[in-house]
């Protein structure tokens, strides 16, 4: 078994002295090594104390010590916290000559500066005797004796289940599991999880969004609570019969238990209502929001969130989805059919049939503005910071000026309507009933090129870096160059027509008329996952990375869906009573719109303090 041994190096103890009480010989360079015996593989770090109060780190090699990525700590009194332990036996005394474990022991402590000591000083400071702490089958918890910041250093590497274990262990894991930088690495580490808008406010990275005065007509809204068990009842507003041909979208055809038991034990209270600031704590006392070591004046001015809470809130948020818990608001304004939605923390976008784009607020759900502008159906929409981007039956695109709500561009070129767009920061992309997809310079609205190549109608077309992937009532997929115009895949595999596509840089999900919905891998083209559940036209997609889709479909229920095992893991209907037209969904919400005129959100954060999550 390997053993700790606290070494000062380059000097002889006084003779006869063995006391160890005194912490004045830390003044002078020392190290803390393991030993062993000559055979075996010896120990990889050493830990140095320089003078000038520091602490260094080495990575040792199997045949000498070699300085490799020191990390300093620059707290003065940590060294006091660490092992000083010897053992008496001359045969175990390491060597400086050699690596521990090497055949190079030396015959007598005194060749090596070692002083002898029975005991061991904790990271209270207080002496114990070694026999008082090592059991008789010398097994140690030796967790408990290092000094906090190098047991940080393991306790920090460990997963969700793991951090769940060390909590039950004694009082003193249970305080390493409750660290705020273990807290932060496992939030971070979940894929599909971001940091409440709240928090980002806190360190001023928050984005003001420019609204315009409140519209006249404000519109409504209904506030419902949603559960699986007991469905709302479709309300009688004549709308239950879809309207033929009120979809301007052509026809496709053409030819866990334990992890909750263990939060609910560390939230110690009831669920506590958005994130509010005085979630924030101080760091730990050696440990950095980032789980790295920062000094005494960089910690005092340090603030970070309270990882664990904001932790325990996002498990109990995804608690919500799986079993449907929700709030549901029912928006109404609009005078027909809602074609199109995008939203964001502070707003709500949508299109309709009625020939006009409104803008809601997210909290209140009043109607902050209305801009009218095309002749016909609004069929598709999208927005960035700056501008808004719409495509209408009309066969135009405008570009609206989010400033002075009025268009600055109007695009003309397709020949029919223009069922959905896309844009980045030089380039407005649109397709249409013409079967083209036409691609235009974002800053003058000039045509660039056309790329024609569907048989059908193109549906939907999504943008990423530089490449096009569009979806066809042909029943066809294509990727497209941006910059060339030239196609790069064509991905076959659904019978029907398409009439959604969603497409995140290395994964595509699509929707079609073959009430199925595909998951590719833009790379191969092969089809990695095929979805069954809706009865009718996948009509919409939302598909933003991590594991999780939305679909929305013409059997007027939407449906949640794990990508990576095909399961649907939420169906929720008897909300709509008309064909779902659009969804979109964040970590807290989803918003569908349908021919029956409503705009319905769920808000799955009923209850819980996560404020506007992403």
């Amino acid at each position: 078994m390997w053993k700790l041994s606290w070494i000062k190096s380059g000097s002889q103890p006084e003779s006869g002295s063995n006391d160890s009480s005194d912490d004045s010989d830390l003044d002078q360079p020392m190290s803390m090594e393991y030993t062993g015996p000559s055979a075996g593989t010896p120990p990889a770090v050493t830990i140095e104390k320089a003078p000038g109060n520091g602490v260094t780190i080495y990575q040792g090699g199997t045949s000498a010590y070699t300085p490799t990525s020191p990390l300093s700590l620059s707290q003065p009194s940590s060294m006091r916290s660490f092992i000083k332990l010897t053992h008496s036996q001359a045969s175990s005394c390491p060597s400086n000559r050699g690596p521990p474990g090497s055949a190079h022991m030396p015959a007598s402590p005194a060749r090596n500066g070692i002083k002898r000591k029975d005991s061991i000083v904790s990271s209270t400071g207080r002496p114990v005797d070694i026999k008082s702490i090592v059991p008789a089958d010398g097994k140690l918890d030796f967790l408990t004796y290092l000094p906090y910041e190098i047991a940080m250093v393991i306790v920090i590497h460990a997963d969700f289940p793991a951090i769940a274990t060390i909590s039950q262990v004694s009082r003193s894991w249970n305080r390493f599991s409750r660290d705020n930088a273990v807290w932060r690495r496992l939030f971070l580490q979940q894929r599909d999880w971001r940091t409440p808008r709240a928090l980002a406010t806190a360190y001023g990275n928050s984005r003001k969004l420019k609204r315009g005065r409140g519209d006249s007509g404000n519109g409504s809204h209904v506030n419902l609570c949603y559960s699986p068990a007991s469905a709302l009842s479709p309300a009688t507003s004549g709308m239950n019969t879809p309207r033929v041909g009120d979809d301007p979208l052509v026809a496709p055809d053409i030819a866990t238990p334990l992890t909750n038991r263990i939060l609910s034990a560390y939230s110690g209270s009831s669920l506590r209502p958005a994130i509010h600031l005085q979630h924030m704590v101080a760091p730990s006392p050696t440990l950095s929001m980032t789980g790295g070591f920062v000094g005494q004046q960089q910690q005092s001015r340090a603030v970070a969130p309270d990882w664990r809470y904001l932790f325990q809130q996002r498990t109990e948020l995804d608690r919500h989805w799986s079993a449907g818990i929700a709030d549901v608001h029912i928006l109404t304004g609009h005078a027909d059919s809602v074609y199109c939605v995008q939203y964001d923390y502070d707003k709500i976008v949508t299109g309709s049939r009625d020939r006009t784009v409104k803008v809601w607020d997210c909290s209140s759900f009043q109607c902050l503005r209305t801009m009218a502008g095309h002749d016909a159906s609004v069929l598709c929409l999208k927005y960035d910071e700056s501008v808004l981007v719409t495509g209408s039956s009309d066969a135009t695109v405008i570009v609206w000026d989010w400033e002075t709500g009025m268009p600055r561009l109007r695009l003309v070129s397709h020949a029919a309507g223009v069922l959905d767009v896309a844009f980045n920061d030089e380039h407005v992309v649109s397709c249409s009933k013409d079967c083209t997809i036409k691609v235009w310079r974002r800053s003058d609205g000039k045509l660039l090129r056309t790329m024609a190549g569907h048989r059908g109608p193109v549906n939907a077309v999504q943008l990423h870096d530089n490449r096009i992937v569009s979806a066809s009532g042909d029943s066809l997929i294509k990727m497209w160059d941006l910059k060339t115009g030239e196609l790069i895949r064509t991905f076959t595999g659904h019978t029907r027509g398409l009439a959604c596509v969603q497409f995140d840089g290395k994964t595509i999900v699509s929707g079609s008329s073959d009430q199925l919905i595909k998951v590719w891998d833009a790379e191969t083209g092969q089809c990695t996952q095929t979805m069954r559940g809706h009865k009718d036209l996948v009509r919409t997609l939302h598909f933003a990375g991590g594991n999780r889709a939305v679909s929305g479909s013409y059997d007027q229920t939407i449906k949640v869906w794990d990508i990576s095992t095909g399961e649907c893991t939420l169906d929720l209907k008897d909300v709509h009573t008309s064909w779902v037209f659009d969804v979109q969904f964040s970590a807290s919400k989803i918003i569908s719109t349908s021919q029956d005129q409503k705009i319905v959100i769920w808000d799955f954060a009923k209850g819980l303090d996560v404020g506007d999550v992403s």
